[in-house]
């Protein structure tokens, strides 16, 4: 029983080890949202805990093809955030908040080709499953000129150090 128990302490301690890895990257995949419109999206981050609470990320969407039924449009943008997270044992809850360079490609009435530079937001939970390997899900929202796109994605990231 005290082989099981000390066991189990260590799976625990080494799962929280994970949430606040140095170094950690993964990806995504869930429903964007652009006025009522869904579209499938993926990205892809990589990050750093600096500090035990803190963290830097970056990472690149592709929020889909959004078809208004006059023509559509296409979205992407690259982002850089800072990640504030509290752990749980192996339960990681965050928040981000950053700035991100987006890119539209519209072909549709009332959007038009552009890119600037916008605030970008959201927030989420990993659950350290094994080792390196932690599965999540989040909610992120990027400002687009005068537009919002929100998205609901399934995470899954690699922690090492």
């Amino acid at each position: 029983m005290k082989k099981t128990l000390l066991a189990l302490a260590l799976i625990g301690a080494s799962a929280t080890a994970s949430a606040d890895s140095w170094i950690y990257g993964g990806a995504s995949v869930g429903q964007s949202d652009l006025n009522s419109e869904d579209a499938t999206t993926f990205s892809i981050h990589a990050g750093t805990g600096i500090l035990p609470f803190i963290g830097v990320e970056a990472g690149y969407n592709n929020f889909g093809e959004f078809d208004f039924g006059n023509g559509t449009v296409e979205a992407s943008s690259f982002y850089g955030a800072i990640k504030p997270s509290i752990n749980f044992g192996p339960l990681q809850v965050y928040a981000k908040g950053g700035l991100h360079f987006w890119d539209q490609k519209a072909n549709a009435n009332g959007y038009q080709d552009e890119d600037d530079l916008d605030l970008m937001w959201g927030f989420g939970a990993d659950y350290a499953v094994f080792g390196p390997l932690s599965l999540g899900a989040n909610y992120m929202n990027y400002t687009i000129g005068d537009n919002d796109i929100g998205t609901v994605s399934l995470t899954a990231s690699l922690n090492f150090l």
